[in-house]
């Protein structure tokens, strides 16, 4: 088990992305308890991380694995993809200098892409990362990367449009 000032650290650092992760897929109360689950699993995982990158990474792919897995017990339980969109409100985007309601646009285009590419997008745009830093935590040829993320740009422009 990790010690008390390792898992603060983490959070300190990366605690805004994974919160960013989580309210791109769930609504608010929802992504609070995958938030916290995120950080037990840190706390519990004895393995050393190769880097500071590798960290993030590795928490940013739990966090949208337990958010898949929230959303597929919702499906399983007859609640409507729809409804959980709802339920989410604003601010589910980190800030980008758009208007409040230019943010929700982009977030209800985001929610209409399928997974993949949302998640290919989501780490590319949002998150900074590389196709080649993708392809490692989704476990996709870094061509298919490449080519997810050009296609859920077209289709959020689309959508935008």
């Amino acid at each position: 088990m990790r010690d008390a000032p390792d898992i603060e650290q983490a959070m300190h650092a990366y605690g805004d992305a994974v919160w960013r992760a989580c309210l791109l897929y769930l609504a608010p109360s929802d992504a609070e308890d995958v938030f916290q689950d995120v950080y037990i699993k840190y706390a519990l995982h004895d393995a050393p991380f190769r880097s500071e990158r590798h960290k993030k990474a590795w928490l940013l792919r739990v966090a949208i694995n337990a958010c898949k897995d929230v959303l597929k017990a919702a499906r399983n339980k007859n609640t409507s993809l729809e409804g959980l969109v709802e339920q989410g409100g604003e601010g589910a985007l980190p800030a980008t200098g758009d208007s409040p309601e230019g943010l929700i646009d982009i977030r209800n285009a985001l929610d209409t892409l399928g997974d993949p590419p949302k998640t290919q997008l989501y780490l590319a745009l949002y998150e900074g990362y590389t196709a080649r830093d993708i392809s490692r935590m989704t476990g996709m040829p870094t061509g298919t990367v490449y080519s997810w993320i050009s296609r859920g740009k077209q289709q959020l422009r689309e959508a935008l449009s």
